[in-house]
């Protein structure tokens, strides 16, 4: 597969990034505005980071896979294992 998905395979992965920056936007603020634990706001805004990052590494072809779904499963672990860190690293910073 090339650096350049087809077309059919793009709008799944700028739907699935799209999805997360809407998480990562919304879910956090409304989250506090129904008055759940920061941390619960937290880790949603984290969700969201992982969606948008798995999504753009799955549009420019960061772990190939053999179809769309496959290539976005992918890069969602790539992006999980990313994010990961860093929550955790919020997580140390929080619960300090």
């Amino acid at each position: 597969m090339t650096a350049d998905p087809s077309p059919e395979q793009s709008p799944l992965y700028i739907a699935c990034a799209g999805v997360g920056v809407a998480v990562f936007f919304l879910g956090p603020v409304l989250a506090l505005l129904s008055d759940v634990d920061p941390l619960i706001a937290a880790s949603i805004g984290y969700f969201g980071i992982m969606l948008f990052t798995g999504g753009i590494a799955a549009r420019y072809s960061f772990a190939v896979g053999r179809t769309p779904l496959h290539q976005l499963a992918r890069n969602m672990l790539v992006a999980l294992a990313v994010t990961a860190m860093f929550y955790i690293i919020f997580l140390l910073l929080y619960l300090l």
